[in-house]
């Protein structure tokens, strides 16, 4: 991705170079506007309030794996995610959290297993312990 900066030369002074922001294009910004604008009125509406939790939740998994340097090794923000909520399907299946930190940290090469079920089970399944 490019940066948004660019140096171009300053039309009162020739010689001079000043820093302008680019032009993004409008297209990609009004999808995110109508998006975040669809899942505000779904959120007050109460239609789809499952869907903006999941979405949070997700979300707030990514940010602790990712503070706590517990992301999975040349894993996309998405595979993550989806390791995450399989961890919970094997907690939910009778694994134990020993086994499944194992588990993970096997699978995926690191030694962060502990902090990511950590995270799993605290945003993606927090009623498992319950």
């Amino acid at each position: 991705m490019q940066s948004p900066l660019q140096k171009r030369e300053s039309p009162t002074n020739p010689g001079r170079f000043i820093m302008v922001i680019k032009r993004t294009s409008r297209r990609p910004f009004a999808i995110a506007c109508i998006a975040a604008l669809a899942a505000l009125g779904c959120a007050v509406g109460g239609t789809a309030a499952a869907t903006t939790d999941i979405g949070t939740a997700e979300a707030a998994f990514v940010d602790e794996i990712t503070l706590n340097n517990a992301t999975l090794p040349g894993r996309s923000t998405a595979e993550m995610i989806t390791a995450g909520h399989a961890t919970c399907d094997h907690l939910r299946a009778g694994v134990s959290v020993l086994d499944e930190e194992s588990a993970v940290e096997r699978a995926y090469q690191f030694s962060q297993g502990t902090l990511f079920v950590s995270a799993a089970t605290t945003n993606l399944c927090p009623n498992f312990a319950s």
